[in-house]
């Protein structure tokens, strides 16, 4: 067996390892980039660039013809989508999601790249039409806006962490994190900035800490839980202003002493969370 055979073989050993966990993550890297270290840089350039391009060279015609089909139903579903009953609307923006997924989850282990604009695609797929929808149907626009971002937010939550995408995974908490603070906002309409700041940075201490608690394990969900929770840092000011519509006044100041209070904490144990973020 020659010397690119047996390269071959051991990445894919390794990308197996990666994901049923019989290494760590770091291990499996560490062992990936060695192997691939070891190939002729004009091959590894060539192969990182066309990687897309030499799918479609080589692709048999029956993927082509998927490929006109697939992107045939989705012009024909946008001409079409106003004349669908409600119903036909959901399930053809639901398909159309599924199939972005479903093919981001087919490549996820041999183009990482294609795989992350592919959930992208159907994240944004799946918002545009929700509100397409809502507009069209003239509806409770703010309970039907609130549930689609709720229902976005869990779907992004459970795609980024599956297909191990973590700014889709990012992007659904903080989905579900706003509509949490709406109605937060419609409970406790009353708060005054310092009870939000209570509030909210107990929720970022609380987010912190199981990022620490799982980075063991779970390294990339410790990346996500520590970017929210340091998100959630600010989302007091946030709250204030944009949710709550209260004039900015002091609070872009309190926010700029904030941000420079936190950014000297984050400098001072720089050492310690960036090793349990990158664990």
């Amino acid at each position: 067996m020659d010397q690119e055979k047996k390269r071959t073989i051991l990445l894919h050993e390794i990308e197996h390892w990666r994901q049923s966990r019989l290494l760590p993550e770091q291990y499996c890297d560490f062992l990936s980039n060695l192997y691939r270290d070891d190939e002729n840089p004009a091959q590894s350039q060539k192969r990182n660039n066309t990687g897309l391009l030499t799918y479609l060279k080589h692709g048999h015609g029956m993927a082509w013809l998927l490929g006109f089909v697939i992107i045939s139903c989705i012009c024909l579903i946008g001409f079409y989508f106003t004349a669908f009953p409600l119903a036909m609307q959901i399930f053809s923006a639901s398909a159309v999601t599924a199939i972005c997924y479903g093919m981001a989850a087919i490549w996820r282990s041999s183009e990482k790249s294609m795989s992350a604009m592919l959930s992208t695609l159907g994240s944004a797929i799946m918002l545009g039409s929700g509100v397409w929808i809502i507009q069209l149907h003239q509806g409770e626009a703010k309970v039907w806006f609130l549930v689609l971002v709720g229902l976005c937010g869990l779907i992004w939550c459970l795609v980024g962490s599956t297909l191990r995408i973590s700014l889709l995974h990012y992007c659904g908490l903080a989905g579900l994190l706003l509509v949490y603070a709406v109605l937060i906002g419609r409970y406790w309409p009353t708060a005054t900035l310092a009870m939000l700041e209570v509030f909210w940075i107990l929720h970022a201490v609380l987010l912190i800490g199981l990022s620490w608690w799982v980075h063991h394990r779970f390294p990339r969900l410790a990346l996500v839980y520590f970017a929210i929770g340091i998100t959630l840092v600010f989302m007091a000011e946030a709250d204030t202003i944009i949710l709550r519509h209260q004039p900015a006044g002091e609070v872009v100041f309190f926010s700029i002493l904030k941000l420079a209070f936190v950014v000297g904490i984050l400098f001072w144990t720089r050492k310690k969370w960036i090793t349990w973020v990158t664990s």
